[in-house]
């Protein structure tokens, strides 16, 4: 723990007691300093190791595109396809179907 003196008490000292003083706290500051540095150096590893969690933990997964080729765009007709829409491949002027399948009967 450190002493703190009065103004008085620091003029009735000699001078090598002041220099004395002025190494000890020189030496307690770069004490000081190189603990500073040290927890900027492991706050900074841990910050890192946090935002590298969250990318694992909330990041995509299966999302992944493994193949550069998989987004592709094709051209049917004229007219340019994204992810290969059924809208597109599909005959737009076709009839729409009368009936639709016919629910199935249930069995009591």
């Amino acid at each position: 723990m450190t002493m703190k003196f009065t103004e008085e008490q620091l003029n009735s000292f000699d001078k090598s007691m002041l220099i004395q003083l002025f190494l000890n706290q020189q030496e307690q500051l770069g004490k000081v300093s190189a603990d500073l540095h040290s927890l900027d150096t492991k706050m900074q590893a841990m910050m890192e190791q946090l935002i590298l969690a969250n990318k694992n933990r909330f990041g995509r997964s299966s999302e992944k595109m493994e193949d550069a080729q998989q987004l592709r765009f094709a051209e049917v007709d004229g007219t340019i396809v994204f992810f290969n829409e059924a809208e597109a491949v599909c005959d737009l002027e076709a009839p729409e179907p009368e009936t639709l399948e016919p629910a199935p009967e249930r069995r009591k």
